[in-house]
């Protein structure tokens, strides 16, 4: 039993090990809950011998055994998670975690847009294929600008803009052009998520949800190595494994 696997080994025999081994790599895999007739015969064991395993560790029976391990790997998984994100983003906490699958579930049937400028273009390239992958509406810099342009000059047309999800990137979080984009963003009532090294920024202020990358780091020009852009696509990637988690649960 790996890690710190939910009993004390001294409490099992090895058949009993092996059983509640099997059990938690079925509910690792996301599979429904495995019918006891089949865990038997899986562990050549009878369901007798499981059920008063189940009972001698403190269950009632099956189904409660099958539930608390399925809350422990839950916890575990989700433990994991954090700190993969804590480690790649300096003020990671579970609330904005929580708001950023709060905003692509939000918009998951709409338009996303993704905005950098220089390596940060880069970034917001990336960001616009994988959740394009992931069946988002994702577009870039360019296509936000012709969004906004279509819509300024078919204002008899398109009265009301639909308010849609900016992602923002900028190591300075001062980048003009991108300042520009997401204040024009908000004003048309986009919510926005931006990545940058300093959460005090104007592009930090003007975001509804600021994650800071390499924040202690504060060479923002020229240094290298530099593993902000970088960590940002890790971050990125943490996020949406999350977000994915979430909606499963």
């Amino acid at each position: 039993m790996g890690g710190n696997h939910y009993f004390l080994t001294n409490l099992l025999s090895p058949e009993e090990t092996k059983i509640i081994t099997c059990i938690v790599k079925y509910i690792e895999k996301g599979e429904r809950r495995v019918p006891l007739q089949q865990l038997a015969n899986e562990n050549f064991v009878s369901t007798t011998f499981i059920v008063k395993m189940c009972k001698r560790l403190g269950y009632e029976g099956y189904s409660e055994l099958y539930y608390h391990l399925s809350q422990r790997v839950s916890v575990g998984q989700s433990n994991r998670e954090q700190a993969e994100l804590q480690g790649l983003i300096d003020n990671y906490d579970s609330e904005k975690g929580k708001l950023f699958c709060e905003l692509l579930t939000q918009f998951q049937d709409g338009k996303v847009f993704a905005d950098g400028k220089g390596f940060s273009d880069l970034v917001a390239n990336y960001i616009t294929q994988r959740l394009a992958v992931f069946g988002f509406m994702a577009f870039n810099q360019l296509h936000f600008y012709d969004f906004m342009i279509f819509h300024e000059q078919n204002k008899e047309i398109t009265t009301n803009i639909e308010a849609s999800l900016m992602i923002a990137i900028s190591q300075s979080g001062e980048t003009e052009p991108i300042i520009n984009d997401v204040r024009m963003a908000k004003s048309k009532d986009f919510k926005v998520i931006s990545f940058t090294k300093r959460a005090n920024s104007t592009l930090g202020t003007l975001s509804d949800l600021t994650f800071t990358v390499e924040e202690s780091k504060q060479t923002l020009v020229g240094g290298i190595p530099n593993p902000f852009f970088g960590r940002v696509i890790l971050a990125f990637e943490e996020l949406m494994g999350y977000y994915f988690e979430h909606k499963r649960t």
